[in-house]
């Protein structure tokens, strides 16, 4: 993804809906979850995200780990889109806390800057549903990985991860 100066986003996390039909019902939006520092960052996944029509996408942002946890323990969302960089804890401890929240029925993708192989290893060992670098992912790229994770069952942690639980 290439960043460029964005507006503010003034919108936080919103009051959860709470809809009956499974994630995947057509015309509903997937309910997005973004736990995102930068504000530009968070405004350029909105429009990337905000461009389909035919598969919409709500975007709800967290700036925070405590923000996102807090909007986890409502019920509403389908999937969660973390950067791992954030301020409170970074790396795959980052995909620990919000994966804790989220708990087994709320998928987390992860998009980030972090291009190290022990990040994307530990988190997807711990089952995280895909890993996307900021600066190589298309839009396209992003709504597909987001599809895929609420349509298809959540990974299963690593064995190897297992003694570290």
């Amino acid at each position: 993804m290439e960043f460029s100066s964005a507006a503010t986003i003034t919108r936080r996390v919103a009051d959860p809906e709470v809809f009956p039909e499974p994630a995947t019902a057509v015309g509903r939006p997937i309910q997005v979850l973004l736990v995102e520092d930068s504000a530009e960052a968070a405004e350029l996944v909105q429009v990337y995200l905000s461009d389909d029509q035919a598969n919409p996408f709500r975007v709800e942002w967290a700036c925070n780990l405590v923000e996102a946890m807090s909007r986890l323990a409502q019920p509403g969302l389908d999937v969660v889109l973390l950067d791992l960089g954030l301020p409170e804890l970074s790396s795959y401890k980052s995909y620990r806390a919000i994966d804790a929240a989220a708990g087994p029925q709320v998928p987390v993708v992860i998009l980030t800057s972090d291009d190290r192989s022990v990040s994307r290893d530990l988190t997807l060992g711990f089952g995280a549903s895909d890993y996307l670098l900021k600066n190589e992912s298309s839009p396209a790229g992003l709504k597909q990985a987001l599809r895929n994770a609420v349509t298809h069952p959540r990974p299963a942690r690593s064995a190897g991860l297992q003694k570290l639980i």
